[in-house]
């Protein structure tokens, strides 16, 4: 739990700054936080930029960051390690030290996904481990289908999926829709081409049994084709 408030710390610094609203927690850096008492702690703090900015704007606001990080972190007692962190066209990846117990974690920007699917939400943690912790994240059911999508691309162990579906966290009237999720996040995921849905967790059984219209939509974005109507209503496909 001590890593979990470390990177709670790290939470709390970009809190202070209005430019980190921006920002929103993903997968199972966002689960971590959201799913109490979960037993999976991640090393990494992952980040979409959520704006329809036009990219002088988003510009403008990666640059921010990249002044005020260093100095937001360093008040929490965290280092950034220069020769590893790698800012990249679509994602900035820093690599942080822990100056208390000298874990390294990374905090990882990506400035590609911007337009969700859902709206992304605000939680605010006050428990025995936090105390009004702010959370910018994207919904629970689109954190819900990354996870999965990290799972499927090897990021991450099942431990988090036990707990989602022991314990009901994705109802099974839930399931179509989240399928959808994890239909489009498969699509632009990096590591699509190597994301075997022949060979799947046997959890994931049920969740991932595409329809004709997913399955199709997934074999076009192979080629570059991006047919969101097929998965999803319009006003979800044309947003």
């Amino acid at each position: 739990m001590n890593r979990l408030k470390r990177l709670g710390e790290i939470l709390y610094a970009m809190d202070a700054y209005d430019v980190f609203e921006f920002y929103k927690l993903t997968g199972a850096s966002a689960l971590q936080f959201l799913i109490f008492d979960i037993g999976f702690i991640t090393e990494d703090l992952n980040f979409d930029l959520d704006t329809n900015l036009d990219v002088s704007k988003v510009n403008e606001i990666r640059n921010l960051v990249n002044q005020v990080l260093p100095q937001l972190l360093q008040k929490k007692n965290f280092t950034i390690d220069v020769k590893q962190t790698k800012l990249t066209g679509k994602l900035d990846t820093y690599v942080i030290k822990d100056n208390q117990s000298s874990e390294m974690y990374r905090l990882n920007f990506n400035y590609l996904n911007r337009v969700h699917i859902l709206n992304p939400e605000y939680f605010a943690r006050k428990d025995n481990h936090f105390e009004d912790l702010h959370i910018y994240a994207l919904s629970n059911l689109e954190n819900y289908a990354r996870y999965i999508v990290e799972l499927l691309e090897g990021k991450y162990d099942d431990k988090i999926l036990n707990d989602l579906l022991t314990n009901k966290k994705i109802l099974p009237q839930q399931y179509p829709f989240v399928r959808k999720l994890i239909a489009f996040y498969i699509s632009i995921s990096e590591s699509s081409k190597y994301i075997d849905l022949n060979q799947l967790n046997e959890k994931l059984k049920d969740l991932l049994a595409f329809s004709d219209k997913e399955l199709k939509y997934l074999e076009d974005s192979q080629k570059g084709i991006f047919e969101l109507s097929l998965i999803l209503p319009p006003t979800m496909s044309d947003k």
